[in-house]
């Protein structure tokens, strides 16, 4: 104890008091204007909700529609009844090796057949029709569809391959797919950036307007001496109340729409199947919260002191 006195009696306590007073001072800066900061708290807590609302049907939105487009990125490249061996040897060849096709596998006019026996749309023609009128193809599975161009300026012309009808799906569906996903995520982004912008602006109103109510406070302060970055502390501890809480706001909606929209959204549509959002709340929720205060913040630095 002893010991623990004498090491006690070298620790300089004026910091601690110093930052007790100053986090005192701050909540009563804070306290004589709860109202205009509760409304403040409210506005920018549902721009933040619209935000992180929409950023979630979206992210939900897109990795279904990733995932069918995985589905989608298998591409048939049909072949001619009379290739031989060899063209279709040296075929597989060119196509494995374009960038983007991960397999290719040799799919017969026997196993094209009963496969169309099991799909709805073709059981009719290969009930209807004698012989086999499906032709061999080779199945390869693309890590991206804009592969599919690639895939169709090799395809096209080869002596192997059908000239009717070279492939399953054309190039341009692919890409309008992909185009479709890009233009998602620009969105989603775009939509974020100005919901932090509308924050920041109502936050700097806010900070503007306790400025001019307590103008002469301030100017007391600085006459008497008191460091600028000190006088800045409120309304830095205000900043981040405002952005804490708002965050916390739209993390709450966030909640609410993961528990009863999403499963609304999976019952009445069911081609489009958002999934559980849990993989997306916790970095929904700790992004919202990072990207408020840093939206916020600098507001406090911005602001003009009374001279």
């Amino acid at each position: 104890m002893r010991v623990l006195r004498r090491v006690l009696g070298w620790i300089p306590v004026w910091p601690f008091v110093y930052v007790v007073s100053l986090v005192g001072y701050s909540w009563r800066w804070q306290r004589r204007r709860l109202g205009v900061w509760f409304v403040t708290v409210v506005a920018i807590g549902a721009v933040l909700s619209v935000a992180t609302t929409v950023q979630l049907l979206v992210w939900l939105g897109e990795r279904s529609l990733s995932g069918q487009l995985r589905d989608a990125s298998e591409m048939q490249v049909f072949l001619e009844d009379s290739a031989t061996a060899d063209q279709q040897a040296a075929l597989r060849a060119r196509l494995a090796a374009l960038p983007g096709v991960t397999a290719v596998t040799y799919r017969s006019k026997a196993q094209a057949q009963a496969r169309a026996t099991h799909d709805p749309q073709l059981s009719a023609l290969a009930g209807a029709s004698e012989g086999n009128p499906f032709p061999a193809s080779f199945v390869l599975q693309l890590s991206e569809p804009r592969v599919a161009a690639e895939v169709l300026d090799t395809a096209r012309g080869d002596p192997a391959v059908d000239p009717s009808i070279p492939a399953s799906y054309t190039a341009a569906q692919a890409r309008r797919l992909s185009t479709a996903l890009a233009a998602m995520q620009v969105l989603t982004w775009g939509l974020d950036l100005v919901a932090l912008g509308v924050g920041a602006l109502v936050a700097l109103a806010l900070l503007r307007s306790e400025i001019r109510a307590r103008r002469e406070e301030l100017r007391i302060l600085v006459l008497v001496g008191v460091p600028r970055l000190v006088i800045r502390v409120p309304l830095l501890v205000q900043a981040l109340s405002v952005a804490v809480v708002a965050s916390l706001a739209a993390v709450g909606c966030l909640l609410l729409v993961g528990q009863h929209v999403v499963p609304a959204v999976d019952q009445s549509l069911p081609f489009l199947r958002l999934g559980s959002p849990r993989w997306a709340f916790t970095t929904l929720s700790v992004g919202t919260i990072a990207a408020s205060c840093l939206a916020l913040l600098p507001c406090a630095l911005l602001v003009r002191l009374p001279r």
